[in-house]
C-alpha cells in the first residue's frame, strides 16, 4: 500500500485507513459497525469474530492506521480494537482514539470538550486498547467549550505521554481558528466524498495552508455509493441526513447505478477521495475482508476518470 505523511513532516501512514468509529448520534442507514454491537456474550453472536477478522485482513493488506472513539458502540469497538491487536507490533500500528460525546444520565448525547472530560475518556480509551499510548487523539466535534480549557485537557494529555499528536474533527475553519490559537495541531478529520464535498471548499486548503494532515471520512457516505440501496428504502428520523431524504436519495442511488457501469463504485468512490490533494488518508469502514480487500486496492483516480466522475455527479445535481 502507498504510504502518505500525516502531517507535514510527519510519519507515514497507509494512504487507506479502518475506521471503527460512528458519528456520535442515532444509527445510520447502512452502519457496518453493527457487526461491533455487543449484543451476546458469544462472540459469533455480538459480531466480534466479524471484526476482528476485519481488522487483521486490514493490517495485512498494509493499513496501519486504525481509527476509534470513546462512544462508538459504548465502547466496545475499542475492546474489540483492543483485543484484536495483542500479540501484534504495536509500533508498526497507528492509532487513533477520540473524545467528547458522552451520555448523560437520562441518554441524552452530550458534547462535552471539558478538560476533565477529554482526561477521563483518554485513560478509559488507554485501558480499552490496552496500550500505553494514542498515537493521534482527536477531539470528536466541537462544543461550546472554551477552546482555552479544550487546549488545556489536551496539552495535559500530551504532556503527560498518553498521546503524541493531536487533532480535532468536525470543526470549522473558524473554530479551528480558535483553537489553534491556544494549541497545535496535526490532524483535521472530515467527511469528504464525491457526494460530500463541503471539505473542499476551505477546509482542504486551510489544512495544506497550515501543513495540517487531512483524515477523510464517510467516503462511502453511509453506503450510498457502494450501490446496495435501491431506491425505495424508508429512513426513520433519526437516519436521515440531507443525502438520505429525497431527491437526494433517489439521485445518489442512480448515480451509484452509473459508477457501477465504469467499475467497482465503492473502489471508484475512495478513489475520487485520495485523487483530492491535501487527503492524507482515507478512512474506510469494517466490511467483510473480501470487501475490505477492493477498498484497500483503491488509487488514485486519474484526471480522465476524476473528470468522468465529476461529470457524473454534476449530471445528478451534486456539484
Amino acid at each position: 500500500m502507498r504510504m502518505r505523511s500525516l502531517f507535514r513532516g510527519g510519519p507515514e501512514v497507509g494512504q487507506i485507513g479502518l475506521s471503527l468509529s460512528a458519528p456520535p448520534t442515532a444509527s445510520q442507514p447502512l452502519r457496518q459497525l453493527a457487526i461491533l454491537a455487543p449484543e451476546s456474550e458469544d462472540p459469533s453472536v455480538s459480531g466480534e469474530d466479524d471484526a476482528a477478522a476485519c481488522i487483521r485482513r486490514a493490517i495485512e493488506l498494509g493499513v496501519n492506521l486504525i481509527d476509534s472513539d470513546w462512544i462508538t458502540a459504548n465502547g466496545h469497538a475499542q475492546e474489540v480494537l483492543g483485543r484484536t491487536l495483542q500479540g501484534l507490533d504495536r509500533d508498526k500500528l497507528f492509532i487513533t482514539s477520540k473524545a467528547g460525546p458522552r451520555l448523560a444520565f437520562h441518554g441524552e448525547l452530550v458534547l462535552d470538550n471539558s478538560r476533565a472530560n477529554l482526561i477521563n475518556q483518554c485513560h478509559d480509551s488507554l485501558f480499552r486498547l490496552k496500550t500505553e499510548r494514542i498515537d493521534l487523539y482527536q477531539v470528536h466535534w466541537p462544543d461550546d467549550t472554551s477552546p482555552i480549557q479544550t487546549a488545556r485537557g489536551l496539552q495535559d494529555i500530551l504532556s503527560a505521554g498518553h498521546a503524541t499528536w493531536l487533532g480535532v474533527c468536525n470543526y470549522s475553519v473558524p473554530q479551528l481558528e480558535a483553537l489553534t490559537g491556544h494549541i497545535k495541531l496535526q490532524t483535521v478529520q472530515a467527511p469528504l466524498s464525491l457526494l460530500n464535498r463541503r471539505a473542499l471548499k476551505d477546509l482542504l486548503p486551510w489544512c495544506e495552508s497550515k501543513g495540517i494532515g487531512f483524515l477523510a471520512s464517510d467516503p462511502l457516505l453511509s453506503g450510498l455509493l457502494t450501490g446496495r440501496f435501491s431506491g425505495e428504502e424508508e429512513f426513520t428520523d433519526e437516519d436521515r441526513d440531507e443525502f438520505f431524504t429525497q431527491p437526494k436519495f433517489a439521485a445518489g442511488v442512480a448515480l451509484a447505478k452509473d459508477l457501477a457501469g465504469l467499475g467497482d463504485p465503492a473502489q471508484l468512490a475512495v478513489g475520487w477521495v485520495l485523487a483530492q490533494p491535501g487527503v492524507a488518508c482515507v478512512l474506510c469502514p469494517p466490511l467483510p475482508p473480501d470487501e475490505f480487500e477492493t477498498l484497500a486496492k483503491a488509487e488514485p483516480l486519474e484526471e480522465t476518470a476524476l473528470r468522468k466522475l465529476d461529470e457524473l455527479a454534476g449530471r445528478h445535481g451534486f456539484i
